[in-house]
């Protein structure tokens, strides 16, 4: 595979800003098999996505390129060309995708060219951006973002995330059977938040026209250090152009 790298610094561009300002962006180009790129895309938001958020890569961006059919681009943020050596030498070197996405992303993928620059933050902003807006987001990403939503809602007791995320007919069944409606979960997730540490992994987002559901493992560890895991089921539904979650069931052990 083709891998290029280009980083500005004032060595070659007199009067260029400092290597400290702004930020590296790797720009990552890749050439896919024909016909993948739809699959391509709902594998990397449906597992590699949320695998990078785990290992806290900072993906600026990503999505199909506008000027074929079989272009695909990934952007990721770093401080330094160190951090990113570090970080992807962790990321691509790690059980978790050797053993998980790792085969299927390949098999999909010819070719890829790499470029690294670096920007200023206004750029940096404009480029996260691109990614922010309705037009630009699949229904695919949308749901990666609301279920880690949710978990990070979870984890920080955020009431008023849960307003704006849960359908007025939300129905949740809590690990010991009990079903809540929508007032008594947010009353349970306004308590003290008790269990640590708080992954989700294994993410499996089915889309069935208006109606999404989401299956995952969790991880965590209880008040006492204990370790634990344990399931769940999310049901979305799409109201009004919004994805709103309508029921939860969730299971541990």
């Amino acid at each position: 595979m083709v891998v290029f790298g280009l980083v500005t610094t004032d060595e070659w561009e007199p009067g260029a800003p400092s290597a400290q300002a702004g930020r590296l962006v790797e720009i990552r180009s890749y050439n896919l098999k024909s016909g993948t790129r739809d699959a391509f895309h709902e594998l990397f938001v449906r597992e590699a996505l949320p695998m990078l958020t785990r290992w806290k890569v900072d993906v600026v961006a990503y999505g199909p390129s506008l000027h074929d059919r079989d272009s695909y681009v990934l952007m990721r943020a770093f401080t330094s060309i160190e951090e990113r050596e570090r970080s992807e030498d962790a990321f691509y070197g790690s059980a978790e995708w050797r053993d998980g996405p790792r085969a299927a992303v390949l098999a999909a993928i010819d070719s890829y060219t790499t470029v690294v620059i670096r920007v200023d933050d206004d750029t940096l902003r404009g480029l996260r951006q691109s990614m922010q807006t309705p037009a630009a987001r699949s229904d695919m990403d949308t749901l990666v973002g609301l279920n880690a939503d949710y978990i990070t809602s979870v984890r920080n007791s955020d009431v008023e995330r849960f307003r704006q995320i849960l359908a007025d007919d939300f129905l949740c069944t809590l690990p010991d059977g009990t079903l809540i409606d929508r007032d008594q979960f947010l009353a349970h997730t306004a308590q003290s938040y008790t269990l640590g540490s708080l992954q989700a992994d294994e993410v499996n987002i089915r889309l069935i026209g208006d109606v999404a559901i989401v299956h995952a493992r969790t991880t965590f560890t209880l008040p006492d250090g204990t370790p634990g895991a344990g399931r769940y089921t999310d049901v979305w539904a799409r109201r009004d152009g919004r994805w709103l979650a309508v029921a939860a069931h969730v299971t541990r052990k």
